[in-house]
């Protein structure tokens, strides 16, 4: 019963970001909301195996100097690979806003 008041809340969220939208409109904002989403938990995964990483390898550097970038460099790199198809969470996502979103479409 716990998962009900988050669930309904996701729900009323979801009927509210939603509103007014045609099915295809609300298939392609879920899939942009699903995409952003795997690319934040990819860019996680990503940042956690660089975190020991302290050579640069352009210059050979032990320095810390490129962990000022590296954090935006990794947040890139997962959106391009989501892109280029991800790890396959997305679709999930996207078909379980828009059930949510039918749910409450009324």
């Amino acid at each position: 019963m716990e998962n009900s008041g988050l669930s309904s809340i996701t729900s009323a969220f979801a009927s509210k970001a939603y509103a007014g939208m045609d099915k295809s409109a609300v298939a392609k904002k879920a899939h942009a909301v699903a995409e952003d989403f795997e690319s934040v938990y990819i860019a996680d995964a990503f940042k956690s195996m660089f975190k020991d990483v302290s050579v640069d390898p352009l210059n050979g550097k032990s320095d810390n100097s490129n962990e000022t970038w590296r954090d935006m460099l990794l947040d890139q790199y997962a959106k391009d690979f989501v892109k280029k198809g991800g790890i396959g969470i997305a679709d999930g996502i996207a078909s379980e806003l828009i059930k949510i979103q039918e749910g409450h479409a009324g």
